[in-house]
């Protein structure tokens, strides 16, 4: 965990890096005054910030996409010649390199690329395919590193389970494991922290579909990015694996799409200048505000559960741990183990859980919902840290004859997945 902390900085780096790309290709699309209105609100999107702010593979990936883009824009205004072939590789290279960081970028570069070659004849068919050409390079050369490792079945399995996953047809984690999430609430819950996100979330398809009618092929292959990455988050969200991260490179979209699709609003209807200019300072402003506010929040439960465990538990203490982020933030430890059932905690001889209330109820946990009923019942909390992102962090002392007494009973409360007892 220390680490991960350590190398948040690398992602703030390549986030502030996608404002910039961000403000080149609105520049380029529609002027610099948009730009600074759209680098503004990616800037301090509060959903992006908090991505941004965490070691997650979206930031980097957001980042190889918008690059990629700009790329393929930058060909669509070049005469044939070396110098478009050149940019045409280095495009593919760019969505590449992205695919190879998150292979569901596919949907979000070459599913709309191969669209804008049918779609009015948006990229020409020869561009098309040296800009694929050029994006099966990295992934190649990753597949050969797999390969020569003898991870090859292993690679086949996980990509399998990650494809079956978008569709739907796994669902591991997020708002469609059973028993299901209120996503509705969960929205409301989180409007005061991310209004502006969902806006934005919301306008991806609505600005797509604008823009993929221009008259401008610079302006319709985005439109086409933008549908495509749009329907892909609302098909996450009410049939495939809906997870939060899955809306990172939807807003990026949409902060590019939408002045693209404004300007043209207002060129159809010029009496609408005010009204769009006013909404676009109205959303830029939200958009400071809460970025201003999700950057003062104080967030670290984990971090400080641990220094609590450290500080005030006996080193022979043995700990249940009950989610991914406990897994992988506070393991290897001494007595510490990922015990997320009554009949593991039971079996292992825990005295102390840990649990992190709204990872647990939302199934992005090895617990089910039903350990965390049982512990508010039956066990003594002796630390509690309440966060916006996990909920309420508690660590929970365990009365040993309780739960054995419970087991014995046949209440064991297996967990939801992770493979464990």
């Amino acid at each position: 965990m220390d680490l991960a902390l350590q190398l948040r900085w690398v992602n703030t780096v390549l986030g502030s890096l996608t404002v910039v790309i961000c403000f080149l290709l609105v520049s380029r699309l529609v002027g610099a005054v948009p730009a600074v209105v759209a680098g503004v609100i990616l800037a301090s999107d509060p959903f992006v910030l908090r991505m941004d702010g965490r070691l997650m593979m979206e930031t980097p990936a957001g980042l190889a996409v918008l690059s990629g883009w700009l790329l393929v824009l930058l060909v669509l205004d070049r005469e044939e010649g070396r110098t478009r072939r050149w940019l045409e590789v280095g495009a593919g290279l760019v969505f590449g390199l992205a695919i190879v960081t998150k292979d569901m970028t596919a949907v979000f570069t070459v599913a709309p690329l191969l669209a804008a070659v049918f779609w009015r004849r948006t990229v020409p068919m020869s561009t098309a395919l040296r800009i694929l050409a050029g994006s099966i390079v990295p992934y190649a050369i990753y597949l050969l590193v797999v390969a020569s490792n003898g991870l090859l079945p292993q690679f086949v399995e996980q990509k399998t389970v990650g494809v079956l996953r978008m569709i739907g047809a796994v669902q591991m984690t997020g708002f469609n494991t059973t028993p299901k999430v209120d996503l509705t609430a969960r929205l409301v819950d989180m409007a005061s922290r991310f209004g502006t996100s969902y806006v934005l979330l919301g306008l991806s398809i609505l600005a797509g579909a604008v823009t993929a009618f221009s008259p401008v092929p610079s302006r319709r292959v985005i439109g086409l990015f933008s549908l495509v990455t749009g329907f892909v988050g609302v098909y996450s969200v009410f049939f495939g694996a809906a997870e939060e991260q899955f809306g990172y490179c939807v807003v990026l979209v949409a902060v590019v799409s939408t002045p693209v699709a404004a300007a043209m609003v207002v060129s159809w209807r010029t009496r609408l200048r005010a009204v769009v200019t006013t909404a676009a300072a109205t959303m830029a402003i939200f958009s400071l505000v809460l970025g201003i506010q999700a950057r003062l929040v104080v967030d670290d439960g984990l971090v400080r559960a641990r220094d609590f465990m450290n500080a005030e538990l006996p080193d022979s203490a043995k700990v249940g741990l009950t989610s991914v982020t406990g897994e992988f933030a506070l393991l290897p430890h001494h007595g510490w183990e990922v015990l997320p059932s009554l009949q593991s905690l039971d079996d292992g001889d825990a005295e102390y859980v840990l649990t992190q209330s709204r990872p647990l109820r939302e199934g992005y946990g090895f617990a089910a919902p039903g350990l965390l009923n049982w512990l508010e019942r039956n066990a003594q909390p002796v630390f509690t840290f309440t966060g916006p992102t996990s909920g309420d962090t508690v660590l929970w002392q365990l009365d040993r004859t309780k739960l054995h007494a419970a087991v014995s009973l046949g209440q064991t409360i297996p967990p939801v997945s992770g493979g464990y007892r």
